[in-house]
């Protein structure tokens, strides 16, 4: 089954993010005909999650790496074969011959992992055959045994399970006071020969090349037509697979990267690996064959398309598919993929426009996600980014949601404004987003207040988060714009370099603050204001 396609949007999520994913992974499902699910690619802000709970949505799931793990190429599930120790030889022997594996997992009774057994180990069982009449307390699975020799049973009841040594007269010697029990192999059905080797201690007879013996022998007798030399084959294949486990082999837990474990087992001859989690119960197998399918994570990323915003380990993932409205950052695909970028205000238009255009109206609560996505992004249709396709959408969703803008914006910008006691380290990382720009290296985070009170008042300790984050990320310049949507204006905090502060042109209002009037839009004035200054600064 094809694998389905993941809809995520940039680190540190804003609502757009996460209503795009969630939209366009409904639009692709429903509209589209593929399989699709939307995931985050971090924590959702007090915002996101007063609209996802207003409509009854849950959070997509969070992915933190599309590195992939062994969990994601593993044979599991119903192709994976366990054996335990307790299992006869004869049927490792079986699966392993008919289906060509290399090896088997085996576990223990308590279901924990104890090794595998190897293709190559059953090779040598022709030395453990010969050394069949030396061993002492050989155990045998006689009603395994007994069903692959197509034997009968007569005289006293065959135990299920026989403990002891293997005499086969004629060709072993019995062994000098032999501990335990004795099972003898004759060819021989004759009165003297039975009656011989009871009288030297058989506990268990197996008579061949007969279906029948004339005399009362007063111990099991397992009757066969199998020659001797088949009935101790059979014997040593009804042996417990625990006598033949290889148990000093690596093991690899499930969400070891791929790439990790490919280094380690180039440094082994194995011809595979068992994948065993914490508690020690096996989850999956990999051979050298599962390494060399180059397996990828299938992708379609939303309100971004720069590297640097992207979850960790896009660079592993097929990406098939963007859906954005920011600047075009610096990435290459290796095959053509679906590239939409419109210059509007939100990625959720361009949703809401391509579920229009298939002639089929969303579901109201997937409407009411985009349409909160549309008034975050554009501070409710007031940011300079808005379009005329942003109103447009909003009306059209609005009706199908059944809210009003204006009075929709308002509570969810203020649930989203609700700073108070926040940890000034989410407040700076909750929708931070990395940039790079002639040489220089920024983070630009935002975050949107009723007023600038509640700034003023955990200034000191945002700074110093803002300055710990830029150094976090090997930035040379760190900027949190604080916008009150009130008043549509903003301030400009600043952390890094002093050069790269010194040569902000905005009115300063405070120690590394800046006043910026009109200013609302991360995107279209704070970046492009950005982008200008650093190139007019040699790196």
């Amino acid at each position: 089954m094809e694998q389905p396609l993941m809809v995520i949007g940039h680190k540190n999520p804003d609502t757009d993010s996460i209503c795009s994913a969630i939209a366009y992974a409904h639009y692709k499902r429903h509209i589209a005909g593929v399989a699709a699910l939307p995931y985050r690619a971090g924590t959702v802000n007090p915002q996101t999650s007063f609209v996802l709970e207003c409509f009854g949505v849950p959070q997509p799931d969070l992915v933190t790496t599309l590195l992939p793990k062994l969990s994601d190429i593993m044979i599991q599930g119903p192709d994976l074969m366990v054996l335990t120790e307790d299992d006869p030889l004869g049927l490792a022997y079986q699966i392993i011959t008919q289906r060509r594996f290399a090896f088997l997992p085996v576990t223990g009774t308590d279901g924990s992992y104890s090794g595998k057994i190897s293709a190559l180990r059953l090779a040598s069982l022709l030395h453990d055959l010969g050394e069949l009449g030396r061993k002492r307390d050989v155990s045998i699975h006689l009603h395994r045994f007994l069903a692959d020799v197509d034997g009968s049973a007569a005289e006293a009841q065959v135990p299920a399970q026989f403990t002891g040594t293997i005499w086969l007269p004629g060709l072993t010697e019995l062994p000098i006071a032999p501990q335990g029990p004795i099972l003898a192999i004759v060819s021989d059905p004759s009165p003297d020969r039975i009656a011989h080797t009871v009288a030297h201690g058989a506990s268990v007879l197996v008579v061949c090349n007969s279906t029948h013996i004339e005399v009362k022998a007063g111990i099991p007798v397992i009757t066969t037509r199998r020659t001797p030399l088949e009935a101790a084959v059979a014997l040593c294949l009804a042996m417990p697979v625990r006598e033949f486990v290889e148990r000093d082999h690596p093991t690899f837990p499930p969400d070891a990267f791929v790439r990790d474990v490919q280094r380690e087992i180039r440094k082994s001859n194995e011809g595979g690996f068992i994948v065993v989690d914490a508690d020690s119960r096996v989850r999956g197998v990999v051979t050298r064959l599962s390494f060399l399918n180059q397996w990828r994570f299938r992708v379609a990323l939303v309100d971004h398309n720069e590297s640097s915003q992207s979850v960790d380990g896009i660079e592993e993932a097929n990406v098939e598919e963007i859906i954005d409205h920011h600047r075009l950052g610096h990435r290459g695909t290796d095959l053509p993929i679906t590239f939409i970028n419109r210059v509007v205000g939100c990625t959720c238009t361009i949703i809401a426009e391509l579920f229009r255009f298939s002639g089929q109206q969303p579901p109201r609560e997937i409407a009411g996600l985009m349409l909160a996505a549309i008034l975050s992004d554009t501070v409710i249709l007031k940011s300079p980014t808005t379009t005329a396709l942003d109103q447009e959408m909003a009306e059209w969703l609005a009706s199908i949601a059944g809210v009003g803008i204006a009075e929709f914006g308002a509570k969810m910008f203020a649930a989203g404004c609700a700073a108070e006691g926040m940890d000034p380290r989410k407040i700076i990382e909750q929708d931070l987003k990395m940039y790079e720009e002639s040489g220089w290296k920024l983070t630009v985070s935002q975050m949107e207040t009723v007023g600038f009170d509640l700034f003023r008042n955990i200034q000191a300790p945002l700074a110093a988060e803002l300055d710990r984050a830029r150094q976090d990320a090997g930035c040379h310049l760190g900027c949190l714009m604080v916008t009150d949507i009130t008043s549509s204006t903003s301030l400009l905090l600043c952390a890094g370099e002093e050069k790269l502060i010194h040569a902000v042109t905005y009115p300063k209002v405070g120690e590394n603050l800046f006043e910026m009037a009109g200013v609302l839009s991360r995107k279209k004035q704070m970046m492009p204001y950005l982008a200008d200054l650093l190139r007019h600064i040699p790196a």
